[in-house]
């Protein structure tokens, strides 16, 4: 092959363009194995949430359907120390609410960090959406580099 041939892919080619795309290569796969573990651990807090949301959620029922044993034959109950008479559907609904106040308080906490998480992961998976496709292109040009080493290589 004439020189003229071999230079027309000199600049591709070069010793310190085939290693800047061998470093670029390394990153990106770096880049990606990092956000693979932030994606696993978000989803390692994201279950923690989600198993301490459903057991408050069942300690809620329970508060609730305990509070609802204890209304008297009169439709009273003691809050505070004070008798009160649960004259409708809205006094018992205000009654159960009062007796899960704690939990229903931790609930809307953990709820929000859920929510937290989960747009971390959200955000987590668009970089790594981003990066794959910037890898996708590295890859290709690796792969154009390589070939084009291998066509010149044995036309000697």
């Amino acid at each position: 092959m004439s020189t003229l041939q071999i230079g027309s892919y000199s600049h591709i080619i070069k010793p310190e363009n085939v290693e800047s795309v061998n470093t670029m290569v390394d990153a990106a796969l770096s880049d990606l194995v990092a956000i693979e573990k932030e994606v696993g651990e978000a989803y390692g807090n994201r279950a923690e949430l989600v198993k301490a949301a459903k057991q408050l959620e069942g300690e809620i029922k329970l508060l609730e359907a305990g509070a609802f044993m204890k209304i008297g034959v009169d439709n009273t109950v003691e809050i505070d120390g004070n008798k009160v008479k649960l004259a409708n559907a809205e006094m018992r609904d205000m009654y159960r609410r009062h007796v899960s106040r704690e939990p229903r308080s931790q609930l809307t906490s953990i709820e929000a960090d859920l929510a937290q998480v989960e747009c971390q992961i959200a955000l987590m998976k668009d970089r790594w959406d981003i990066l794959k496709q910037s890898t996708n292109l590295i890859e290709a040009r690796a792969w154009a580099q390589g070939h084009l080493l291998k066509f010149l290589s044995s036309k000697g």
